[in-house]
C-alpha cells in the first residue's frame, strides 16, 4: 500500500500510514511548524522537495524546475504538442518560459483544510479525502490563511505553472495526453473508472510524483479565463480581469472523476465564476522559491 506522505501529527484519532524517514523531504522549519509572528514577512521555499508543517498537519511540496516549454495544443499533426482532440481554447501553442517553484504532491486533503480553516466544507466528509465544494473565493482565503500559519508564501497555481508541471516539467514526454501516462486509468480516477471522489495518491504519478493532476478533483488557478496569443510569455499571469462581469470566470485545470478523458488532458482548459462550488472542484498549492 503506497503510504500516505500527509502525515497526521495532531489528529491522533486518524489512522494512517507512516512513511519510511528515507521518503521524507527536508522539513525547513527549526520551531516544528510554530505560527510566525505576525509581523514577519513571508518567505519563499528553499529550491528543492519540501515537507511544511500548518496546524500538526505536515504535506510534501516537490521541486519543478526552471524551464521552457510550448503551452497548448493543436490538431496540426505536424506540431509537437499534437492532440487530436485539441480545441480552440487550447490555441494557439504558444513559448511559456516559467521560475522554479514547488508544487503539492497532492491535492490539498480535508484534513488540512480543517487544520487551517477549522472547518470542512466538502459534500463527502471523509478527511483523508480531497477537499471540495471550494470556491475560487474559499481557496484563496486558504492560502492565504496557510501562509500566515506557516510564514511561507503560499498561492494557488497559475494556468502556466499547473500545465507545466502536470507535462512533468520537461522529465518525460511532453506529449502525454494526461499528467503522466497516455493510458488514463493508470493515473486518473475519471468517468471511464469511477463514480466517486477518491483519496489523492493512490494511482500513478507522473513523472515529477505528481498525483491526480489529471481526474479526481479540478483544481483552481490564479487566472482569470481569456483567448491565447502566439507571443512568448515569460512568468504569464493570465489576462487582466475582463471589464464584462459576465465574463469573469477564473480557469480550472485537470479535469474530475465525473468527466470523460476528454476534458482530463494536460491542455484542457475550463472555467467557472470564482464563486463556483461543486463535489468536483478541489485546490492544489504551489510556493514560489528563493
Amino acid at each position: 500500500m503506497k503510504c500516505l506522505k500527509y502525515l497526521f501529527l495532531s489528529f491522533a484519532a486518524l489512522a494512517f500510514v507512516a512513511c519510511d524517514p528515507d521518503d521524507e523531504p527536508e522539513d525547513p522549519f527549526g520551531n516544528h511548524g510554530v505560527d510566525p509572528p505576525a509581523q514577519q514577512e513571508l518567505k519563499l521555499a528553499p529550491a528543492h522537495d519540501t515537507a511544511f508543517e500548518a496546524g500538526g498537519v505536515r504535506f510534501n511540496m516537490i521541486y519543478v524546475p526552471a524551464g521552457t516549454f510550448t503551452m497548448g495544443a493543436t490538431t496540426n499533426v505536424a506540431s509537437g504538442v499534437y492532440d487530436p482532440d485539441a480545441d480552440i481554447l487550447e490555441q494557439p501553442p504558444h513559448t511559456v518560459q516559467l521560475s522554479a517553484f514547488l508544487i503539492a504532491e497532492l491535492e490539498v486533503p480535508q484534513f488540512l483544510y480543517y487544520a487551517v480553516m477549522g472547518f470542512n466544507p466538502s459534500t463527502v466528509s471523509d478527511l483523508t479525502l480531497p477537499v471540495h465544494d471550494v470556491s475560487f473565493t474559499r481557496a484563496q482565503q486558504f492560502v492565504d490563511t496557510l501562509s500566515k500559519m506557516t510564514g511561507f508564501r503560499f498561492r494557488l497555481p497559475t494556468e502556466a505553472e499547473w500545465e507545466y508541471a502536470a507535462r512533468g516539467a520537461g522529465r518525460a514526454d511532453s506529449n502525454y495526453y494526461f499528467a503522466g501516462s497516455n493510458s488514463i486509468d493508470s493515473v486518473a480516477w475519471s468517468s471511464h473508472n469511477s463514480e466517486t471522489i477518491h483519496q489523492s495518491g493512490l494511482l500513478m504519478p507522473n513523472a515529477l510524483g505528481l498525483y491526480d493532476m489529471s481526474g479526481n478533483v479540478m483544481e483552481w488557478c490564479t487566472d482569470w479565463y481569456g483567448s491565447y496569443t502566439s507571443n512568448p510569455q515569460v512568468n504569464p499571469q493570465g489576462p487582466e480581469m475582463p471589464s464584462n462581469i459576465n465574463i469573469q470566470k477564473r480557469v480550472v485545470r485537470g479535469g474530475s472523476f465525473r468527466q470523460s478523458p476528454y476534458y482530463l488532458r494536460n491542455t484542457c482548459r475550463q472555467f467557472y465564476y470564482s464563486s463556483k462550488e461543486s463535489d468536483d472542484i478541489g485546490i492544489r498549492i504551489v510556493i514560489s522559491v528563493k
